[in-house]
Order: structure tokens, then C-alpha cells, then sequence
């Protein structure tokens, strides 16, 4: 009875580690690629979203259908300072790179969704390993070859650096206009 139990409890806690690695600090995995999915808090409506977004500068070839907002992200540089890491002590391809892509924001009621897919790093300059813009797939790094499956390595401090980095990037706050100028 008591292997049983055991036995049990192995499975239940190796379940729920496969499924840990189905997501992790807001990146998931689907068909080999690397998705970031984020719900935000809001109070502005839809128009005002949409307006607050425009300002902002993040998007590039904006489509803006119902309750959608669609477009390419401009370079975003990660702020792994921020997030509370050194140079030292983040992965070369977090700090000498850019990131951009695809992003579909979803609103709703008091509260908006950016999901930012077909992410791309672009080298920042020329160093022994690379050149300057030359682009990588975010899979290249996040990904087990082949597989639909985080590298170990990206769950820790690269996984923990965007995360801060695009949170930072697509929270939109209220409407603070400064009529004082």
C-alpha cells in the first residue's frame, strides 16, 4: 500500500512538472513557437486603448478592427536592469539583442490582452558571434530542438527578463494628460 502511495505521488508530481513547462512567466509554447500572453487591468474603453497604444510608438502598421488591435512591435530593447539582473548576468543573446514582432491586443471589458508571437532578435552589433542585424528566432534559444519544449535555460533569467521587459511594454495606463505646458 505504501508503494502504491508513493508510486502515486510520483506520477501526480511529475504530471504537474510537464505541465509547469507548459508555460512559463507568461511565454508558452505551441507548434514549436514561442507565444507571450499577458491579460492587463484597465479602465479606458476600447478608443481609448486604441488611442493610448497609438501614442505610445510600439506599434508599427496598425489594423484596428473590432475590439482588436493588430500590428509589428517596433525594437524593444530588454531591460534586464530593471527586471533586476546585471550585464554580467544575463544571457548574451538577452542583452545584445533587440525584439520585435507580431502583436494582437484583444479588449474587453476593464480589461485588455497582448499576445506577442513570431518574436525576432535582432543583434545590436557586431561582435565575434554575430553581426549587427542579423535576426534570430526567439525558438532558437527558448526551444528544444525539434521539440515543443522550453530549454531549461530560457525558464530561469531570459524567460524572467522579457517577461518584465514586455509587461513593461504593453501596460498602458489611463490617459495622464499634461495640460501644464
Amino acid at each position: 500500500m505504501k508503494k502504491t502511495i508513493i508510486f502515486m505521488w510520483l506520477i501526480l508530481a511529475f504530471t504537474c512538472n510537464l505541465q509547469a513547462q507548459d508555460s512559463v512567466n507568461n511565454f508558452s509554447s505551441e507548434n514549436n513557437k514561442i507565444i507571450w500572453q499577458k491579460v492587463f487591468e484597465t479602465n479606458l474603453d476600447f478608443n481609448q486603448l486604441t488611442d493610448k497604444i497609438k501614442e505610445s510608438g510600439i506599434l508599427e502598421k496598425i489594423e484596428i478592427g473590432e475590439n482588436k488591435i493588430l500590428g509589428q512591435s517596433k525594437p524593444i530593447e530588454a531591460d534586464f536592469k530593471g527586471a533586476g539582473y546585471s550585464e554580467m548576468s544575463t544571457p548574451m543573446y538577452i542583452a545584445r539583442s533587440f525584439f520585435d514582432g507580431f502583436v494582437m491586443i484583444e479588449g474587453k471589458d476593464g480589461k485588455y490582452r497582448v499576445t506577442f508571437k513570431n518574436i525576432m532578435l535582432t543583434q545590436k552589433y557586431n561582435d565575434g558571434l554575430s553581426k549587427e542585424g542579423e535576426k534570430t528566432t526567439i525558438e532558437t534559444f527558448g526551444l528544444k530542438s525539434g521539440k515543443n519544449e522550453f530549454k531549461g535555460a530560457f525558464t530561469k533569467s531570459p524567460s524572467k527578463i522579457l517577461d518584465y521587459t514586455f509587461t513593461k511594454s504593453f501596460d498602458f495606463k489611463s490617459l495622464d494628460k499634461n495640460d501644464n505646458w
